[in-house]
C-alpha cells in the first residue's frame, strides 16, 4: 500500500513539474507574441496619413497619436477608407489593403502603371485603376471584377463606381461616370476632380467660381460656394469638405461656412493620404 502512495506521490510531483513548466513556456511564448504583435495594431480611426521624406509613412490617428508605417516607403503611395480602419497601399510591386484592427492583410494585383487608389467607405471594396481598366477587390469574399476604360475612381460602394474614363484622351479626365454593377451606366458631369461624400449623395468639385456641391446620380448642380480656394482634399463627413490652405480648412456644403479643426494640420502639404480621399498618379 505504501509503494501505491509513493508512486501517487511522485505522479503527482510529475504532474506539478509538467504543469510549472507548461506555465513557463506559455509564459515566455506569450511574451515572445507580445513583443512581436505588429505595432500598427490599432482600433483608433485613421484621420490621414503623412509621408517623412526619404522614410515611411506616418498615420495620425483622430486621438491625436501618431502611428508609424515603418514597412511601407514615403515614396509609394497609400489610400485611407474612410470610416479610417482600413489602408490600400503600393509594397513590392503589389497593391495591398491592410486593417489596422486586426492587422489583415490582403494581396490583390499587381501595382505597375497605377492610375488610382480607391476604397469604399466602410473599406470592404478596393478599386484598383489602369489606363485601360480598373478592378474592383470585395475584401470580404475575394470576389475580383473589371470594369473596361475607368481610369480612375473618386467614389466606390458594393454596387456603384463613380469614374473618369479614357485618361489618354483630352479632356476625358474631368467627365465623371457612373458605372452599375449590371454594366449599365451614366454621365454624371464635367466636374473637375469630382469627389463623392461618404453617403454617396453628393460631389464635391471646382467649378470656376468656387466650390461646387452637386447630386451625385443627376449631377445636378445644388450649390456653388464662392470661395477662393487652391485644392479640394477629401470629405470629412457627410457635410464637411476639407480644403487646402495653412491650416487647411472645413467647408459645410449646406451652408458655406469655414471652420478649423485642431485636429487637421496646420500647415499645408502636397502629398498627404486623407481618410476617404482616395489619389491618383498617371503612371
Amino acid at each position: 500500500m505504501s509503494g501505491t502512495w509513493t508512486r501517487s506521490a511522485n505522479r503527482a510531483r510529475r504532474t506539478r513539474a509538467a504543469r510549472s513548466a507548461g506555465a513557463f513556456l506559455l509564459l515566455i511564448a506569450c511574451g515572445t507574441v507580445y513583443a512581436m504583435w505588429p505595432k500598427t495594431l490599432t482600433t483608433d480611426p485613421i484621420l490621414y496619413g503623412f509621408p517623412v521624406p526619404e522614410e515611411s509613412w506616418t498615420l495620425h490617428l483622430r486621438s491625436g497619436q501618431t502611428l508609424p508605417l515603418d514597412d511601407i516607403h514615403a515614396e509609394d503611395p497609400l489610400v485611407i477608407s474612410g470610416d479610417g480602419h482600413t489602408i490600400v497601399y503600393r509594397q513590392q510591386g503589389r497593391v495591398r489593403a491592410r486593417d489596422l484592427r486586426d492587422e489583415t492583410v490582403h494581396d490583390l494585383a499587381d501595382a505597375t502603371r497605377l492610375t488610382s487608389l480607391h476604397t469604399s467607405h466602410d473599406g470592404r471594396n478596393v478599386a484598383i485603376s489602369y489606363r485601360d481598366r480598373t478592378l474592383i477587390a470585395d475584401l470580404q469574399t475575394g470576389e475580383r471584377r473589371t470594369i473596361t476604360d475607368i481610369c480612375k475612381v473618386y467614389g466606390l460602394s458594393a454596387t456603384v463606381v463613380w469614374g473618369v474614363p479614357g485618361c489618354d484622351r483630352r479632356g476625358e479626365d474631368a467627365r465623371l461616370v457612373t458605372v452599375q454593377r449590371d454594366g449599365t451606366g451614366a454621365f454624371v458631369g464635367t466636374l473637375t476632380s469630382g469627389i463623392v461624400s461618404p453617403d454617396l449623395r453628393l460631389v464635391a468639385s471646382y467649378d470656376s467660381d468656387g466650390l461646387r456641391i452637386s447630386d451625385a446620380r443627376s449631377g445636378k448642380k445644388l450649390t456653388l460656394i464662392r470661395k477662393e480656394t487652391s485644392g479640394l482634399i477629401a470629405w470629412l463627413n457627410d457635410h464637411e469638405v476639407i480644403i487646402e490652405g495653412t491650416p487647411y480648412q472645413l467647408v459645410d456644403a449646406r451652408t458655406g461656412n469655414t471652420r478649423y479643426d485642431p485636429a487637421l494640420p496646420d500647415e499645408w502639404t502636397s502629398y498627404i493620404a486623407w481618410a476617404g480621399a482616395g489619389n491618383d498618379w498617371l503612371g
